[in-house]
């Protein structure tokens, strides 16, 4: 019973301090729902330039987020076709560290592991002219490694736009 008494008073202070604590935002707990924890995406700053509203996104089963900036009306992607797409990719503080322009796009064949598991799951789901931008963990993108410009564990934020598929 004596230690009980002695920890009224810190088990007291600490649920009045929680009761302080201001709410989380209403988007992120609408993205966190979609997830059994709040993983590094979540908890990234982004800048500016990488233009992340995490209240659009979704999370895709794959584990990263996504939005549709525009639905393609064209023919559909999927394992095994080939595609052209055009992207940009940036840090999660902004910084661009990849791109390929609409008069030179990267052409690839879905589902043949050319590309970082991410990217190619977002592009099987997609319609010629289809925009999207998805927000991917280390695991799905370049991971511990990194490569080039792109550090190790390091987030990755893309707008990929589905220009053809063959």
């Amino acid at each position: 019973m004596i230690a009980l008494r002695r920890l009224f008073p810190l088990v007291s202070a600490l649920a009045l301090a929680d009761c302080a604590r201001p709410a989380a935002p209403v988007a992120e707990l609408s993205v966190a729902a979609a997830s059994a924890s709040n993983d590094v995406l979540l908890r990234t700053t982004y800048g500016l330039e990488a233009e992340v509203n995490l209240a659009e996104m979704t999370r895709h089963p794959r584990g990263f987020l996504y939005r549709v900036i525009e639905d393609g009306s064209g023919a559909e992607a999927g394992p095994g076709r080939r595609v052209s797409v055009s992207y940009v990719v940036r840090l999660a503080d902004g910084r661009e560290v990849d791109r390929a322009e609409p008069e030179r796009p990267l052409r690839f064949r879905i589902g043949d592991q050319t590309m970082i598991p991410a990217f190619d799951a977002a592009v099987r789901e997609m319609r010629e002219g289809g925009v999207r931008q998805l927000v991917v963990p280390p695991r799905l993108g370049y991971g511990a490694r990194g490569r080039g410009p792109v550090p190790p564990n390091a987030i990755l934020v893309m707008i990929i736009k589905l220009e053809r598929v063959q």
